[in-house]
């Protein structure tokens, strides 16, 4: 298993031992806890239940566009 080496000043040792300990988990558990709850390569706790929640026509889905429209001559000019 990798490690890794962290130093930190004394008040914010304390601070991880503290929370560590008051949920019942080693420094190196909740140090990894901490670290994956704020992974930014995931979506953010609740944010599907926002999806669709907006009730504002303004947030309508545009028409497709109509491809037979397209003038070819026109991407050469």
């Amino acid at each position: 298993m990798p490690q890794l080496s962290l130093y930190l000043d004394k008040p914010t040792m304390d601070i991880l031992e503290t929370k560590a300990q008051r949920e019942g988990y080693s420094l190196s558990k909740y140090a990894g806890k901490l670290i994956r709850e704020h992974d930014e390569s995931t979506w953010p706790v609740g944010f599907w239940d926002l999806y669709g929640s907006i009730d504002d026509p303004a947030f309508a889905r545009p028409s497709d566009p109509d491809f037979n429209d397209d003038d070819p001559c026109d991407f050469f000019n």
